[in-house]
This record gives C-alpha cells, structure tokens and sequence, in this order.
C-alpha cells in the first residue's frame, strides 16, 4: 500500500503526534510511505523510526494554491499512491485537489476539531469529495452528519495516548510555586479562544472562597497571553496563578496537580484529558466537544457546563474537598484510557478504514 500523508502546519501540536503513531506504525508494517509539509515543519523534520520514509516540501500558500496541488498530484502519479491522506482541515482541500488532477486514489481526511463547517460553497465540495472522513470522536462525527456527510464517508477513530507520556516523575510543587500544604490545580493547552482559559481564570474567585490557599499553573503559550495576564490583574490573582508558558515537560507537571481542569468550550476529543486521565489525576472538565466521552460525569470526572465560571469552581472545589471520591475517579479514569484510548488501537482503526477502502 502507497500512502501520502499530508499536514501544511509548521508546529507540532497533538494532531501531529497522532499522525506521527500511525506514521510510524504504517511504515514498520512495509507499507510505502510520503509525508509532505512545509519547508522546515516539524511534521517533515519529525522522527517516523528508520521505516524509509520519503519526504516532499511544497509551498502551502493558501487553501488554493495550485502550484502546491500540482505538485502533490504529480507525486500521487510518479508513486503510485493509493490512500491520501489529510491530517488538517487545509490539507483537506489540497488531497481532493490532487486526487481530482491525478486521478487516482482514495482520500481520507482526519478531522479533530468539534466546531460545524461553514455552509459555503467550497465546504459544501470539500466535504463532498473525501472516501472517509475519520472523526476523532462520536461528537465529532455528530457534527459531520449535521452537516450533511452521508454515514457510509464516516469512521470514528478516537485520538490515542501513549501511557509511557505520563509514567514520569511529577515536577516537585515547590517549583511550580505552590507552597506545602495548598491545593493546586492546573491545565495545559495552548492559550487560543476555544480553550476558554478565561472561564477558568473567572472561576477561581468562586474557588477561593473555600480554598484561601489554592494555588493555579497554565501550561502553554498563544495569541491570548496579553488578555489572560490582563484578566489576572484585574481579578487580583496574580499571587495565586501563574502562567508557565510552553512546557515540554507538561505530562510532569500534570503530575503534581491534585485537580485537572479543562475548560474549553469546543475540543474534539482533548489529548490533555487523556494525558490527565492516564496519570491519575482527577479532573474537571466542561461539556464540550468529544470530552465527555472521556469525562464521565461522577464515574472518570466531574463535568461542568461551559462558559461557567461558577458551576466550574463549584466542580473544583468538590474534586477538593472529597479525595477519596477524586482518588476513585481517577482510577477510573485511568482504567478508561488504558481500555479504550491506546495507540494500537487507533492504529488499528486507521488501517481498517484504509482496508474498506481498498477492497472497494
């Protein structure tokens, strides 16, 4: 089997290490594979084990850059590509293109984002022309079929995590700035919109009220750092919350929290859950997206409604107050990940939707 993987992002995110997996896995089973990006992109400079990988750079100017679909239609020729695969919403486009100016091969597009298209005439072709489209949850697949997508181009293939991310020592709490004794809670994710880090910032004077002593850490970096700083200051949370920033050791810091909180208003599924569910951590999450198949609501976690930052608090603070419940939880939450959330099995999901394909 030839496959072309193709993902226009130049950093590497969560949808890059899931990619990376099945990359990896596709490789050691003999299987032809090319990946093509951006000049210099992680997902072009990343480590795919010693499988033979071929790799081709191409511009990505825009979603109709047909320079670039040219190109990646020339290489599903010349190599005798079977499956194209789109890790990305653009990529999504460029796929089709090249398989329409090729003509040949089965396209297959990821999508890991839970928001609804937009009704438009080049979403209304783009969601048109994939063999499948692999949801990386139920609700994300729920949003597709609203959409229109007959359920014959659908699979859901949930995101994996990979236990060994989080079997590492947690980052002494000293150093996260939480003194002996004070409850810490966190989360990790980039600071951009969806993620909703300013419910979670709002939330926290709620939470002080029964907590005097809490203590806050934010993993990650993005466009809304300025606001959120802002928004710090003129709550006064400035000595109980500090943003770390990037964090290549979040799974660590993870680690230490005795809260993990999500409280986005739109995820496809959250690989930061599952990081914090697969290290035992009990968590707080908002209904959002692909979450609450993973966040059951009392059994794994405890729920909250979005864009609430008083229900969220209260949420905090149960998770605080009864241990012994969050402890139960987070085993749960554990036994979950480990069952349903592995990298084999997503693996194995991605192959049978390239098999069904195929035998077509």
């Amino acid at each position: 089997m030839n496959v072309l993987h193709v993902d226009e992002q130049r950093t590497w995110r969560g949808g890059e290490q899931q990619a990376a997996w099945f990359i990896r896995a596709l490789a050691k089973g003999g299987h032809r594979v090319v990946l093509a990006g951006r000049p210099g992109s992680a997902f072009l400079q990343g480590d795919y084990g010693d499988g033979g990988i071929e790799r081709m750079a191409a511009p990505f100017l825009g979603e109709f850059d047909m320079w670039t679909a040219l190109k990646l239609a020339r290489l599903v020729r010349s190599h005798g590509i079977d499956i194209l695969h789109a890790q990305t919403s653009h990529a999504h486009t460029y796929v089709c293109l090249a398989r329409a100016l090729a003509g040949r091969g089965k396209v297959v597009v990821t999508r890991r984002v839970s928001f609804a298209p937009k009704s438009n005439w080049l979403n209304r072709w783009k969601y048109r022309m994939p063999d499948c489209i692999v949801a990386v949850s139920e609700h994300v697949a729920d949003v597709l079929r609203d959409f229109g997508v007959g359920e014959s181009r659908l699979a859901v293939v949930p995101s994996a995590l990979d236990p060994a991310r989080v079997n590492v020592p947690p980052i002494p709490r000293s150093d996260l700035g939480c003194p002996d004794g004070a409850p810490l809670v966190g989360t990790a994710g980039a600071l951009v919109g969806h993620k909703d880090h300013a419910t979670l910032l709002a939330s926290i004077p709620f939470a002080l009220r029964q907590f005097p002593d809490l203590r806050v850490v934010i993993a990650g970096e993005g466009p809304l750092r300025a606001s959120l700083e802002k928004q710090i200051a003129e709550l006064g949370l400035g000595p109980c919350v500090t943003l770390l920033g990037h964090r290549e050791d979040a799974p660590a810091m993870i680690r230490a929290l005795d809260v993990y909180v999500s409280s986005s208003w739109s995820e496809g599924l959250g690989t930061s859950v599952l990081e914090a569910l697969a290290a035992e951590v009990p968590v707080v999450a908002t209904v959002a997206g692909g979450v609450p198949e993973m966040v059951r609501h009392e059994e794994t976690g405890l729920l909250a409604p979005p864009r609430d930052p008083e229900a969220l608090a209260n949420a905090i603070v149960r998770a605080l107050q009864d241990r012994t419940f969050a402890r139960e939880m987070a085993r749960n939450g554990k036994a979950l990940v480990l069952d349903q959330y592995s990298v084999d099995r997503m693996i194995e999901g991605n192959l049978r939707v390239y098999e069904r394909l195929l035998a077509r």
